[in-house]
């Protein structure tokens, strides 16, 4: 250990000793912090993090150190975590369009350095990305599925797959465009299992939702990754699971909505716990994630909250979207039963994530922004806090933002870890996260591939979002 910290010492003043170096080399000491190990949920005190050409080189207990130099931060008495991950974006999704120079910037500010994009235009997604590597665009990383596949027609996003057919050559489209994953909505049910094939045959991960004429169990089985927003889970935990989807699938034929939201509360009502055990059991089994997005279902249910208008985040809405979120507008076209049915489910996913979890299953972190009142960036945290009101403890919620999205992705060599040799991506916070899962808001600083942004440099990165949210 000695003979360690005389290398890192060594290390450190040879780094320091470097005069004006190009900005995207300048090396980056974090002195004397509480670094945070992801793995085993336990603070390493008094650590010294060296930072060079955007990877982590080397890390080590305190290293004694008088002179302050460019490039060091004093960090004593801060955190340092991993740069934390949204599982579920839609980053070039909503009509209008987020101003790339407004969505993006608001991750980073937030401590988020990588995004999974669930679903957009993926030619505006591909060009968004490769401006973001270039470094012409401040902006996490990002994986992204490209269109989604779904019934119905095409269109800019989505690929129309309502026959075998079009499944497996939607697959191979995809394939061919290099995407890192498909999404899919709700298909028919032969389609669903064409993608399964065609995605196995192509080697490439599917997402996404549980059709309804497909149970949580036959999308488990088939190999789907992960599933969002919980979808499918409560109907497979009833008792009446066969009926109540014929039931729901007729209802939707016949287009009666009203009938299709009223059998909600009969799913509710015949949750069956030594079923759902079952079911769990073999999720897990077939490594099938969890992202459950409690904060998009909480948000949904809330529309009705006169709190939600004077929400100081929607300064960082572009004008023009936020116009589409008057929350009256928002109600007009949801009924009082709709409503709350919403507020049920809410509840109700809460618990079932509870229980989920106490069954083993693996989660990761997402919030679906940005839909209403679901902000890109601010909203990550809102679902931290959600995953530990559902029976996480809050380094469990942490690992769902930082090392569960690394394996899950195949990546963990390169993020979710403050290690030697993976990518320098960092924020340094104010509070101890493991104590109360509300400090990851604490941002002190935040380093992305190296580059090192400050307390000074969020707040300036956040102004300037506002000032052009005013007039987008």
């Amino acid at each position: 250990m000695k003979s360690f910290l005389i290398t890192i010492l060594c290390l450190s003043t040879v780094v320091l000793g470097q005069s004006q170096p190009a900005a995207s080399s300048q090396p980056l000491i974090i002195f004397d912090v509480n670094l945070v190990d992801t793995r085993q949920g336990q603070i390493v005190t008094h650590a010294t993090v060296v930072v060079q050409d955007g990877r982590i080189q080397t890390i080590a207990r305190f290293v004694p150190m008088r002179t302050r130099r460019p490039g060091l931060i004093i960090a004593s008495g801060k955190y340092l975590i991993p740069g934390l991950w949204d599982m579920h974006v839609h980053s070039a999704f909503s009509s209008p369009t987020w101003d790339e120079k407004v969505i993006y910037p608001l991750y980073i500010a937030n401590g988020i350095t990588g995004i999974r994009d669930m679903g957009g235009d993926p030619d505006l997604l591909e060009q968004r990305r490769n401006r973001i590597e270039r470094g012409e665009l401040l902006g996490p990383h990002m994986i992204m599925a490209g269109p989604f596949l779904a019934g119905g027609k095409s269109d800019a996003q989505t690929i129309a797959t309502n026959t075998p057919a079009e499944a497996k050559q939607a697959v191979e489209t995809l394939k061919k465009r290099n995407v890192d994953f498909i999404k899919i909505l709700d298909v028919p049910r032969d389609s669903f299992f064409a993608i399964a094939e065609a995605a196995k045959q192509q080697h490439v991960t599917f997402v996404g939702h549980v059709p309804r004429s497909v149970s949580a169990l036959e999308a488990s089985a088939a190999g789907q990754k992960s599933i969002e927003h919980l979808s499918g889970i409560l109907l497979a935990c009833s008792s009446k699971e066969q009926e109540l989807r014929r039931r729901q699938l007729d209802a939707l034929s016949a287009r009666d909505y009203a009938g299709f939201a009223a059998l909600g509360k009969e799913v509710i009502a015949t949750y069956d716990g030594a079923k759902a055990k079952d079911l769990f059991r073999h999720l897990s089994k077939n490594g099938t994630w969890q992202v459950p997005t409690l904060v998009w279902t909480q948000t949904n249910a809330s529309l009705d909250d006169p709190a939600l208008a004077g929400d100081p985040r929607l300064k960082y809405v572009p004008a023009s979207i936020r116009k589409e979120w008057d929350p009256a507008k928002l109600l007009k076209g949801t009924s009082t039963e709709i409503l709350q049915l919403q507020k049920v489910e809410a509840a109700r996913d809460v618990e079932l994530v509870r229980a989920m979890h106490d069954a083993g299953l693996q989660f990761l972190a997402g919030s679906d922004g940005p839909d209403p009142y679901v902000f890109p960036g601010f909203s990550l945290h809102d679902e931290l806090e959600w995953l530990v009101k559902s029976g996480l403890t809050p380094a469990e919620a942490l690992q769902t933002a930082t090392l569960k999205p690394a394996e899950f992705m195949g990546k963990a060599d390169r993020y979710g870890a403050i290690e030697a040799g993976r990518v320098a991506d960092l924020v340094l916070l104010d509070g101890n996260p493991l104590e109360d899962i509300r400090n990851t808001r604490k941002i002190a600083g935040v380093v992305l591939s190296g580059t090192y942004y400050s307390g000074a440099d969020v707040d300036k990165i956040l102004a300037q979002v506002g000032e052009l949210a005013s007039s987008r």
